[in-house]
């Protein structure tokens, strides 16, 4: 009985962790995101060149959102195989 208790608080200990990465994470890519759209709007009121804020954009952004996503999606499958996969694991 103690071992599906400990292993019931290990499980809900990740799945936070998880989240919190999870959710710091894509707090993290959309507050640059937005802070690179704020620079574009900034050259301009400013009446400078925008490009180099342009070309930092388009490499940026969708790096981040990439890897936000990539990461995403290896959490969400680490936590929905984590239920199948080691229910019974052998030596319980």
């Amino acid at each position: 009985m103690m071992k599906y208790i400990n292993r019931n608080l290990r499980d809900k200990l990740i799945f936070t962790a998880q989240y919190l990465s999870i959710s710091l994470m894509w707090v993290f890519v959309i507050g640059i995101t937005l802070w690179i759209i704020n620079l574009i709007y900034l050259s301009v009121d400013l009446k400078d060149a925008p490009g180099i804020s342009i070309g930092i954009s388009l490499v940026a952004i969708p790096v981040f959102l990439t890897l936000a996503g990539i990461l995403t999606y290896v959490f969400v499958g680490f936590h929905s195989k984590g239920k199948n996969n080691f229910i019974n694991t052998p030596g319980d």
